[in-house]
Order: C-alpha cells, then sequence, then structure tokens
C-alpha cells in the first residue's frame, strides 16, 4: 500500500496547491511530502513538479501522471468499498453441490426463500451423485447426507435425520405380512446401489445389536429419486432418507414401514450436512447459506 500511499500524496499536494496545504490536510509536515514526492520522481525516473517557482507547477510527464494516478485512487476507493460492503451484505457467486434427490427434494424448495432474502447472490446449483472436489471444482458449498471425518473441511449438520422403509398402499395391501426386517429379504425391494456394490441394509434387533440383511433388489439405482418415484408406483420397498419422503407420507402415496425399528443403508449416524472449506473468514455467503438452511430445515420439521 506504501505506492498507493505516495499516488495519494501526489495528487492532493497538486490538488492543494502548494506543501503547506497538503500537510495540513494530511496531517503531516511539508518536508515528509516533499521527500516522498522526490521519492516518487527518482523511482518514475522523472521530474512530476517543477520546483524552480514559489507554487508548486506540474510538468508535462506530471500532469499525463496526475491523470492516470486520480483514476487508479478511484479504483481503489470502489474495491475498498467493494470489500467492506462484502463484509456486511451476502454477495456474489455461490457455487452449491449436493446429491441428487437431497438437492431436489430438501434444498431446491428451499431456495426461492434464500433467494428472496438475499437478493445480491447469485446461486449456481449442481446435483449428481460422485463425490466432488470443493478446491478443485470450485465449490463453495457441497451438501451431503451421513457422517463425514474429513478434518480438512468444516462440516455442519443441517439436520437430523433418519431413513425409513416405506411402499405404496397398494403393495402394502398385497403384502400384509411385513412384521419384521427379516422378512425384507424375501421382498421385492429396491435399493441403493453405487458401481456395482453389493446391497445390505442394517437394523437395530430386539436386543439393541447391529443386524445386516443381504437385498437382492428387484430394482437398484444410484439414484433416490429414481427409488421414491417406484415405491409410489408399487414397485416395491425403498429404504430412503425421511426427508424426502415425507411429504409423500403425509399425503398418503407411500406408507412408512416397521417403524418401531431404526434401519439404515450404511450406518446410523444419518442427517443431512453442509460441507465447506476452513477460513480464518469465512465468506458472509457461505455462512448465510449455512444458516438460513439449518434454521429453515429446523422450522420445516417443528412438530
Amino acid at each position: 500500500m506504501k505506492a498507493l500511499d505516495s499516488l495519494r500524496i501526489f495528487v492532493i499536494t497538486l490538488k492543494k496547491g502548494s506543501l503547506s496545504a497538503a500537510a495540513r490536510s494530511l496531517s503531516l509536515s511539508p518536508a515528509t511530502i516533499s521527500r516522498r514526492i522526490s521519492a516518487l520522481e527518482e523511482e518514475l525516473g522523472v521530474q512530476l513538479v517543477d520546483r524552480t517557482s514559489r507554487n508548486l507547477k506540474v510538468t508535462e510527464a506530471g500532469q499525463a501522471f496526475l491523470e492516470r494516478a486520480e483514476v487508479v485512487l478511484e479504483a481503489m476507493a470502489e474495491a475498498e468499498e467493494a470489500a467492506r460492503k462484502s463484509k456486511l451484505v451476502p454477495e456474489g457467486r455461490l457455487r452449491i453441490h449436493s446429491r441428487t434427490q437431497i438437492g431436489q427434494r430438501v434444498i431446491a424448495p428451499l431456495l426461492p426463500r434464500f433467494a428472496e432474502r438475499y437478493r445480491d447472490v447469485r446461486v449456481e446449483f449442481e446435483l449428481s451423485e460422485h463425490p466432488v472436489n470443493l478446491v478443485e471444482q470450485d465449490f463453495d458449498i457441497d451438501i451431503r447426507t451421513g457422517e463425514s471425518n474429513d478434518s480438512s473441511f468444516v462440516i455442519k449438520r443441517l439436520l437430523s435425520s433418519e431413513e425409513v422403509l416405506v411402499a405404496s398402499p397398494s403393495f402394502v395391501k398385497a403384502h400384509p405380512r411385513i412384521r419384521h426386517p427379516s422378512d425384507l429379504p424375501n421382498l421385492k425391494c429396491l435399493t441403493y446401489r453405487r458401481e456395482r456394490e453389493s446391497t445390505t441394509w442394517k437394523y437395530i434387533d430386539e436386543q439393541v445389536e447391529q443386524q445386516v440383511l443381504p437385498i437382492e433388489g428387484v430394482l437398484s439405482s444410484n439414484n433416490g429419486e429414481v427409488l421414491r418415484i417406484a415405491a409410489i408406483g408399487g414397485m416395491g420397498i425403498a429404504l430412503l432418507s425421511e426427508p424426502t419422503v415425507r411429504s409423500n407420507i403425509e399425503d398418503g402415496s407411500l406408507v412408512r414401514l416397521l417403524s418401531e425399528y431404526r434401519l439404515a443403508v450404511r450406518g446410523f449416524s444419518n442427517g443431512i450436512y453442509a460441507v465447506f472449506r476452513q477460513s480464518r473468514t469465512l465468506p458472509l455467503k457461505v455462512r448465510a447459506f449455512v444458516d438460513f438452511m439449518a434454521e429453515a430445515l429446523r422450522e420445516d420439521t417443528a412438530p
């Protein structure tokens, strides 16, 4: 910033017309101002001010430099104002990634409310079933389900949730003897699977011990939304994150099964998490989005 200070001293001195007037304006001594202008001239290799007359007189080179220096100082003032404003008001591009079904069913419905509250934030929202690298792929936030142990990022739980077993009313009517998780391997199930991995579902039994069920699904997909739609159509039983099927359970298009048991595809520490980069000065747009989503999801799940 020393170079900018020298520019500012030079411009103000010429505007004031004398070293003494500039000294009063800048709270510096005339000798200090003279040394700073001389140092600037020495650095540039040209004379900026003619000191032979009683008053300061700008040289031809000094006039050209003055005009450009004023542009630089004005641009710097605008940049400083923008930086100060960014500390007060969330603004700018916000890149968010989410797993597809959570993004479609849980996050996307809340985006209009976020946009209404934070009008200066431009959201880019991408969905996929693949993990992303926040740094390499230039995402500000990744919305994930399930716990993560990645200590290189900040991980904030937006919502605690569980996985629930659901099927259509017609499927339940046709299979009235679904009474225990051990019945599931013999029923038509809809399974979430990535890269040809084998599918197992887990549950906590009456002795509070974890049991594993091998599930051979009549439909497997790496997209939970496909499974939800298939379950509504009566194709089978799906084990899905509760927030993604809450509205279907409420409107009766899906029925929850075996609610007295805890079930999971991978682990029982389920939830929706926001993952973002560590920073001493977290961008306000990131903080605003994370706080907004946590608040909105709590409100939506309140009884």
